[in-house]
């Protein structure tokens, strides 16, 4: 009997010490009591955990994904928006602070691939403050005049100087920590900047266990998709599924234009370019048929913002989320972006981005209404 209830701990303990959970200890300064935290699996677009700070302090458990993952932590507070970035799985981790040090200068302890996330990230915090500050003002300069317009080049191309020498830091990262989840994780950011000689051999160099990882089957798919499509190509063919279930393909409209737009609910451009999709459907009723592939990872996500959105044109969701061959395959590396497929199956035009009038240009640009159906 004594040997059983040995034998009967002993197999507890090791439950215990293979189950995959979480702990994550959160004590940052700056917020008032009550205040509400969300713990977000980004990936998936889902609030896992929630809970409210008091004395400065929170602890949140769960269960935790069998490798690590991209989770936010946020609030809003103060009309503001507050968060900071994990890259845990099954870790015990501290977080410590001041809410001035918020997104990327709080202290993270306690997990190994987060320490890999500090150190590339303590770097680029800085840039992407600045960054941050220099977008608020492209956002408020309203409008289109001779004004504002060379204005808004000037900072964007401080921006694009900024990102530039971030993407630099990460792909020396990279090559430095291949071999694990968070490089791998940035390898996926930055695929597109690589040839496919480079990348393949990349692949070829990592170890089992990150090669068959979420994220190296990610290069692998885009590895096997081949090089993204661009304007003059013949479009791609697709599957995906409908808000009742029911399963389309992209080569299903004939004798028209085609405006696919690759979106997600979460999107704010996305949000904006509704109202001008739906005045486009309306004046070319006969020409134009307007598709909406769906990044989102969560189906229920999905549906919620074609509630929202009261969208009545086709909408398809794969549930593969950024990382579709659908995706992979027509270069998408922000949303919303747009692509225009002529009546014989060419993409004649194509847009990263959405800002007022864009999607009427590039209809015009095509000469629909010169050259009718």
């Amino acid at each position: 009997m004594k040997n059983f209830s040995l034998t009967l701990l002993l197999l507890c303990c090791a439950s215990f010490a293979f189950a995959q959970n979480y702990q994550i200890d959160f004590n940052v300064t700056g917020f008032k009591d009550q205040t509400k935290f969300y713990l977000e699996d980004v990936a998936n677009q889902d609030i896992i955990d929630s809970a409210v700070i008091v004395g400065n302090k929170f602890t949140m458990t769960g269960k935790a994904k069998n490798i690590p993952t991209n989770l936010w932590i946020h609030a809003n507070y103060q009309n503001n928006y507050y968060y900071t970035v994990l890259f845990i799985a099954d870790d015990h981790v501290k977080v410590s602070g001041d809410i001035s040090q918020m997104p990327f200068a709080l202290k993270i302890t306690g997990a190994k691939e987060q320490d890999l996330f500090n150190s590339l990230y303590s770097r680029i915090g800085i840039d992407y403050k600045k960054r941050d500050t220099l977008m608020k003002q492209v956002f408020a300069l309203n409008g289109d005049t001779a004004k504002v317009n060379p204005e808004k080049r000037k900072i964007l191309a401080v921006v694009r100087h900024l990102d530039s020498s971030d993407d630099s830091l990460r792909i020396a990262f990279i090559h430095q920590h291949l071999n694990s989840y968070f490089a791998l994780s940035e390898l996926d950011y930055l695929k597109g900047q690589y040839n496919r000689d480079t990348l393949q051999k990349m692949y070829n160099s990592l170890l089992p266990q990150y090669r068959d990882s979420h994220y190296g089957k990610v290069v692998a798919t885009y590895l096997k998709v081949g090089d993204p499509l661009k304007t003059g190509d013949p479009f791609t063919d697709f599957a995906g599924q409908d808000r009742n279930g029911n399963l389309h393909k992209l080569s299903e409209i004939k004798n028209k234009y085609i405006l696919l737009d690759f979106s997600a609910t979460w999107c704010g451009p996305c949000m904006k370019s509704v109202q001008e999709i739906k005045d486009l459907i309306g004046q070319y009723p006969d020409k134009l048929s307007v598709v909406t592939f769906s990044e989102d990872a969560g189906k229920s996500t999905w549906i919620e913002g074609l509630n929202r959105d009261k969208s009545e044109w086709l909408s398809l969701w794969d549930g593969k989320g950024i990382d579709s061959e659908t995706s992979l395959k027509y270069g998408v590396t922000g949303f919303p972006t747009f692509f225009l497929i002529d009546p014989h199956g060419k993409i004649v035009a194509s847009q990263v981005g959405y800002d007022t009038g864009v999607l009427k240009q590039m209809l015009q640009s095509a000469k629909i209404d010169a050259n009718p159906l």
